[in-house]
């Protein structure tokens, strides 16, 4: 059904009046409940375990230059296996999250879908590693391997997947009352994904520090979900269910 944005009110109409109709138009709904709310923390966890191991990884790593490698480029070498096992948890963590927003917003499919996708390809990715770009020091494949094209495709995925995941969930935003500054917040961190990765690429093809643009670019997401974490476990009202 149509809802109408806005004071509606004929002049003069009492105070009372016009209050009912701003609560017809904007219900108030209840907090987010405490199950999703456990689910969405499990996801977010995840997200900021991956993040931060691979911060660590990355400036303890002999031989790895975390301001030009990539972070997919851990899973190879000595101790690979720890940023191979990052991708998965980070993965089973992001179809959490699925689940959760799912609950959230009933009848919403198209962002849950999004965030399931984002997690199966990441636990794919975390199966098939890069190839050697430079890392370990002094390897690099100049011929393509199968698993490292599916390495590069999934990777493509997972970021337009987050990149699309901000669109999606802005737009639910605006549709509610108290959720605009999260929708043009939503939109940004959209924005600046896309630049980041764009400069990463650019780095990639021209020599530079492609490693730095990549992380600030997969860092938006993480960032995102734990203020939007702490909000909701600060009892903020409910998205709008529309």
């Amino acid at each position: 059904m149509m809802e109408k944005h806005g004071d509606q009110s004929a002049p003069g109409e009492p105070s009372a009046k016009r209050t009912v109709k701003r609560a017809m138009a904007y219900p108030v709904l209840p907090p987010v409940s405490r199950v999703p709310l456990l689910w969405l923390s499990v996801g977010v966890a995840a997200a900021v375990l991956f993040t931060l191991i691979y911060l660590i990884e990355g400036v303890t790593r002999p031989g790895y230059n975390a301001w030009q490698q990539p972070v997919s480029a851990l899973s190879l070498g000595p101790g690979g296996w720890i940023q191979q096992a990052n991708f998965v948890v980070f993965g089973v963590g992001t179809l959490c999250l699925a689940g959760a927003w799912r609950m959230v917003l009933k009848g919403g499919i198209a962002y849950p879908l999004i965030r399931g996708v984002e997690g199966m390809v990441a636990i794919l990715v975390g199966f098939v590693s890069q190839d050697p770009n430079g890392y370990p020091p002094g390897r690099t494949l100049t011929t393509p391997t199968l698993h490292g094209e599916i390495h590069i495709i999934g990777a493509f995925v997972l970021v337009w997947a987050l990149i699309l995941g901000f669109l999606v969930i802005a737009w639910r935003f605006a549709r509610g009352l108290h959720w605009w500054g999260w929708a043009v917040y939503s939109v940004c961190s959209a924005v600046l994904t896309l630049v980041f990765i764009a400069l990463f690429g650019m780095a990639q093809q021209h020599g530079g520090d492609a490693g730095l643009f990549e992380r600030l670019a997969v860092s938006t997401e993480p960032v995102w979900e734990v203020l939007l974490l702490a909000r909701l476990w600060s009892g903020a009202k409910g998205i709008r269910l529309l």
